[in-house]
């Protein structure tokens, strides 16, 4: 019977370099999608400047990170947002879902796998990537792995949503937030938009958010908890996400499956002094070493499973650290 592909990756590791000043759409090495069209996704972890009854641990970098997403016709924010994490599995994603897709904390394996977070009373598990309606009290969570960088929050000091100024697209290069520290809103007696440079303060959810070519998302630490008083220094120091570092990459590439010689086997681009394991799983809930682990090398990689099932079965490439 026809065998079907679903990719996933474990990781053990990945140093990102500091933030680089610009990134067009050329520089960015992690592409999800195909089509058309390009937009961006950029993230910033940084330390909020008032914690205010947050007791999460302050980011342990200072970092922004940038994706690439390819669609044809328009898209959504959350649609890419949901495209990325579903790829990259170093990054994960906590969302609130009462009212649509509400970022409440963004995770990135900088080294090791964790999978989860907790206050220290109750702990929560990523399922590929994401953790929707969490039981664990964001503004006290920590992850697991304490090497990752990570940020939640709602009652304190939360994930901002910003997108390009104009929100029509038409930005081949990341929005630049300029030598300003914060933003300057339209009305500073009513602050709730305004703009950052070339960001603007997004006005509407990820769901509603609509990309086009040169569309961008950003995300970035709220400078401090929320207050009501228009003059407090939550609404007057709000910042757009830094430049972005471009150098990540997807550790798999140029992905194919299919039937060779009886074999069932996966090609792909691989990364050097990654290795390389091809699994299957019948129910999702176990998975099972079908092939050697193998090192990358930066050309592509053939992984068979040499006894493929009669029936159907779910494959993803595993990849890790020497």
């Amino acid at each position: 019977m026809k065998k079907v592909l679903f990719v996933s990756l474990a990781l053990a590791g990945v140093f990102p370099a500091p933030k680089s000043p610009a990134v067009s759409f050329n520089d960015i090495q992690f592409w999800i999608g195909s089509g058309t069209n390009r937009a961006g996704l950029v993230v910033e972890w940084s330390t909020p400047e008032s914690f205010g009854g947050s007791t999460v641990p302050a980011p342990v970098a200072d970092q922004s990170l940038v994706w690439g997403f390819r669609f044809d016709g328009t898209a959504t924010g959350a649609q890419m947002l949901a495209a990325v994490v579903a790829v990259d599995p170093r990054l994960y994603v906590v969302i609130d879902e009462t009212y649509g897709t509400y970022v409440e904390g963004i995770g990135y394996h900088l080294a090791g796998s964790g999978g989860g977070i907790t206050d220290g009373s109750v702990t929560n598990y990523f399922t590929n990537g994401l953790l929707t309606n969490a039981t664990v009290d964001v503004d006290a969570a920590a992850p697991l792995n304490p090497g990752d960088l990570y940020w939640g929050g709602y009652f304190g000091p939360n994930w901002e949503l910003w997108n390009e100024s104009g929100d029509a697209g038409g930005f081949f290069n990341s929005p630049d937030r300029g030598a300003n520290p914060y933003w300057t809103p339209d009305d500073p007696n009513n602050p709730y938009s305004g703009v950052h440079g070339q960001w603007q303060y997004a006005s509407a959810g990820l769901d509603i958010l609509r990309l086009t070519n040169g569309s961008w998302i950003g995300f970035s630490v709220a400078a401090g908890e929320y207050e009501p008083d228009p003059s407090a220094p939550y609404n007057a120091h709000k910042h757009a996400p830094a430049p972005p570092d471009a150098s990540i990459t997807a550790l798999v590439k140029n992905l194919a499956g299919g039937f060779q010689g009886g074999q069932w086997q996966a090609q792909f681009l691989s990364c050097s002094n990654w290795l390389y394991t091809l699994q299957r799983t019948a129910d999702f809930q176990s998975w099972t070493n079908v092939s050697t682990s193998t090192g990358g090398n930066g050309t592509n990689l053939l992984l068979p499973d040499n006894n493929p099932p009669p029936d159907k079965a779910f494959y993803r490439v595993s990849a890790e650290r020497p």
